[in-house]
């Protein structure tokens, strides 16, 4: 099924005597909002005469949101809400009640292959039986992963690795598919790609035959769609389905999502990454989500035609401004009453079971933190580092502004440790490699000691495992700089380079995507906000444009961040590779074109904005300024990418030889890129009539991709060694290589191939002169050309039919189809080599070159056009 039309499928439907303890502060209402939406949610699942997973078009009541200020508390409550939802299913001896938890300020927490593997994860808690899910993303991984092994891809992010190593994920996934699939070798594994490649074909089989999950509708297009992203996206609705499958066999399992940290999302001026979440939610109404941001979700405010799919108060009744009554709804999130704020205080600090603050403290600082959290912890963090030093709190030493406490929290830290904690306020994540890097002179030993502070907190799931709250980052930014021993502004950028820097060292060749993602991520949000840059986030953004990772690029950052001139021109790329991959080309344009000035032109910020110009012109049809572009990039950061794109480009307009001599100096960077280089030197033998020259480039080509497991690769190789042979009138060759291309591209879809192997079966046929064949694989070449767009396949068809003509005798026909061939071939830029060809089969050799002498054959005109002449000759 088409991406557009999957999409409107799935849319209609301390050491002393004081004891200090965690304590949290009951929140009655939102306490009792979670419970009365548990409750409702399942209670309408359970009633309802057609389950909302398959009813698509059913408005979804499965989101509660919990919005408010920052420090207000939303993070601690939402970890709360699933302390005490999985303490009561343990209570009643359920076994059937799981969360999944995903601070969506984690970089890549937000991919939606990263979001689906947690989710999946999470739910092989209750059992590994979930075949709709994982055969789909079986078929899937063998397309889009090719050769990676599933494991790999779970271990390279530490939040996903611990999830699915304590399930065995890719072990549950495995075993599904060999239920369907008792042949598989492991291709799942992704260890030999044909072998995941023959599952995929297995699955698909199975489904074409009605034989697989036939009940599961939508499942069928699913396996067969494209293998990117968007089709990605609608998986949860599998994952619902096997859910709804599970509550059939057993009582209803609860499932609880908790997305922390949503103001992520929300911020960005492109929704990409909220649109894929959002369907996730969507497709899943018999999860609860629980929200929790600085914003409300505006799903249900947004008009029909936003960038999300679903919006508008009928898909999502409950989240409308006018619901103030039923749950699950949203929330604003207030600050701690008195009575709350006291009890806090009186718990939190014990001395022999007694309240260690005296009344006056606390009412100090209730008074001084106006029911803010945070407030409170960082004074029962200064009151407890004033009991340590021995002396006895007094009210005057607590109250203030935020700020004022923040201070406070400072000036109570050795100077060792006042340094680390400013340097853990400029960064999002630390640990202690990070720490010292930022400050090289402080000693390890008060290294330690700082990660123990109470302030900090700590979660082993993220590659930097330590953070200050968002808040308490800024509050001792902005306290800082009324301290005597303040950081100056030349401070904080020097210790941000040193960690920039730092960064940059942990992104090595063997780094996963998972984890160069993250620390990207890192590097650009410390890059915008002190003016700080390293040539190896713009390497790093490339390597993961050149891993089809461009969705996240560029995740939380703000369109009012500032920083060097080439942070900006890196954003500029970003924000140009999303719109070209989106098929925004022209908007591409307007981002990039300029988007280096100021910048020092030989920085690679500034060529990576140049090369993804080009190619966003290329896609515009605007060859010869890309070309432009392409020259001004030899020998730099990308100069094999732009040699490659100049070869292209010398091809298509007919300087063969140029081309030639180019691609036979140049060095392959890998073997994905020295198969494009054999492939394009076969173009050019091909086109230049040395049939046995393209052959065995073309072979070559072949046997490369077929032992590196790249079957696409192979998929056109192998298309070209047809459009070869048939021109040598081999129809048992072009037979036989059409065949195992369509076996290939029949995993790998790639129609624009299909179209250049009928193109290659006509001009067969022309040349063993079967007419009626040729004329009916001439008009399905055309077709098949009509039905994806591809321009270029009328050409191929043109020169069949002008072959076919000429060879006949009607050389008045096959003239105006010359004439139709030189329109078009014009029009388009490329190609115009055809017609000269074309006239040596009407003419002959001498007047096709007199008329078209800019052609640059390889070995002269008089010998090219003399061996296309005897093409076409009778015999």
């Amino acid at each position: 099924m088409a991406r557009v039309n999957l999409r409107a499928a799935f849319m209609s439907g301390t050491a002393s005597t004081v004891a200090a303890q965690q304590v949290f502060t009951n929140r009655t209402n939102e306490m009792t909002a979670f419970a009365r939406s548990l409750a409702d949610l399942h209670q309408s699942l359970d009633e309802a005469a057609i389950s909302p997973v398959a009813d698509r078009a059913q408005g979804r009541r499965n989101v509660l949101t919990f919005y408010g200020v920052g420090g207000i508390g939303k993070t601690t409550l939402s970890h709360e809400l699933e302390r005490r939802f999985l303490a009561a299913a343990q209570a009643e001896d359920r076994d059937d009640a799981l969360s999944v938890r995903v601070d969506l300020s984690e970089a890549g927490a937000a991919d939606v292959e990263m979001l689906l593997l947690r989710l999946r994860a999470g739910l092989g808690r209750l059992g590994s039986h979930w075949p709709a899910f994982d055969l789909a993303l079986a078929s899937y991984w063998a397309r889009a992963h090719p050769g990676e092994a599933l494991q790999d891809f779970l271990d390279a992010s530490p939040a996903v690795r611990r999830a699915s190593r304590n399930v065995g994920l890719s072990e549950q996934i495995a075993a599904s598919v060999q239920q369907f699939v008792p042949n598989d070798v492991g291709g799942l594994a992704g260890l030999a790609h044909r072998a995941a490649l023959g599952t995929y074909r297995a699955i698909r089989d199975r489904v074409r035959e009605g034989r697989l999950l036939a009940e599961c509708e939508l499942f069928a297009e699913l396996v067969e769609a494209d293998a990117d992203y968007d089709t990605l996206s609608f998986f949860p609705y599998l994952l619902a389905w096997d859910l709804e499958h599970q509550s059939r066999r057993v009582r209803r399992p609860q499932v609880c999502v908790f997305l922390d940290t949503f103001e992520v999302l929300g911020g960005r001026t492109d929704r990409t990454a909220e649109r894929f979440v959002q369907r996730c939610v969507y497709l899943m109404p018999n999860v609860l989500f629980v929200i929790t941001g600085r914003n409300r979700v505006d799903w249900a405010d947004s008009q029909p035609g936003s960038e999300l799919d679903f919006t508008g108060p009928q898909c999502w009744p409950y989240l409308h401004f006018s619901n103030d009554t039923a749950e699950p709804r949203q929330h604003l999130v207030g600050y701690l009453s008195h009575s709350d704020a006291d009890s806090y205080l009186r718990e939190a600090l014990t001395r022999d079971g007694e309240p260690a603050m005296p009344g006056d403290v606390r009412a100090r600082i209730i008074s001084g933190g106006q029911g803010l959290p945070l407030y409170l912890d960082l004074s029962v963090s200064h009151f407890v580092e004033l009991l340590a030093r021995g002396g006895q709190p007094a009210v005057e030493d607590f109250g203030g502004s935020f700020t004022a406490v923040a201070a406070r929290s400072i000036r109570d830290l050795p100077q060792e440790e006042r340094h680390l904690v400013r340097t853990a306020a400029l960064i999002e994540r630390v640990d202690a490699d990070l720490l010292r890097a930022g400050q090289p002179a402080v000693l390890d030993g008060y290294v330690a000691r700082f990660l123990r502070r109470p302030f900090l907190t700590h979660d082993d799931a993220y590659e930097l495992p330590y953070s200050l709250h968002l808040a308490l980052r800024s509050a001792i930014s902005e306290a800082d700089r009324g301290l005597p021993d303040g950081w100056s502004d030349r401070d904080r950028n020097e210790v941000a380079s040193r960690l920039l820097r730092r960064l940059g060292e942990r992104v090595r060749p063997a780094t996963g995507r998972a984890a160069t993602a993250q620390t990207l991520a890192s590097g650009l949000k410390l890059a915008g906000a002190y003016g700080v840059f390293d040539d190896w986030m713009a390497r790093a953004t490339q390597r993961l444009v050149e891993a089809g990772q461009w969705v996240e690029l560029g995740a939380g950052l703000t369109d009012d961040a500032t920083g060097a001139p080439e942070f900006g021109a890196l954003r500029a790329a970003i924000r140009g590779v999303q719109l070209r991959r989106t098929g925004r080309a022209r908007e591409a344009v307007s981002v990039l074109a300029g988007a280096d000035a100021g910048v020092r032109p030989d920085s690679v910020a500034a060529q990576l904005v140049r090369i993804h110009l080009a190619h966003a012109l290329r896609n515009q049809g605007d060859y010869a300024s890309a070309s432009a572009i392409y020259r001004g990039l030899l020998d730099g950061e990308f100069d094999a990418a732009a040699r490659y794109w100049l070869c292209d480009y010398d091809y298509l307009n007919g300087r063969f030889a140029t081309a030639l001599a180019a691609l036979q100096a140049q060095q392959s960077r890998d073997a994905a890129d020295e198969g494009e280089r054999l492939r394009l030197t076969g173009h050019i033998w091909r086109v230049n009539a040395c049939f046995s020259a393209a052959t065995d480039a073309y072979t070559a080509a072949v046997e490369l991709a077929h032992g590196q497991g790249l079957a696409a690769a192979e998929a056109k190789a192998l298309t070209n060694v047809a459009q070869t042979a048939c021109w040598l009138g081999d129809t048992a060759t072009v037979a036989e290589v059409a065949d195992q291309a369509r076996d290939l591209i029949d995993l790998v879809p790639n129609p624009v191939e299909l179209v250049k192997i009928r193109s290659a079966e006509a001009v067969a046929a022309a040349m063993a002169g079967d007419e009626a064949t040729t004329r009916q694989m001439i008009r399905d070449t055309r077709r098949l050309a009509d039905s994806i767009g591809y321009r270029g396949g009328h050409n191929l068809a043109d020169v069949a039919d002008i072959l076919l003509e000429a060879r006949d005798g009607d050389h008045e026909r096959a003239r105006r189809l010359r004439s139709d061939l030189d329109a078009r071939t014009r029009t388009s830029g490329g190609n115009t080599y055809w017609v000269p060809i074309a006239t040596s089969w009407i003419d002959s050799a001498e007047v096709a070159h007199q008329q078209h002498p800019d052609i640059d054959w390889v070995d002269g005109p008089a010998a090219a056009l003399g061996r296309w002449a005897q093409v076409a000759a009778p015999r």
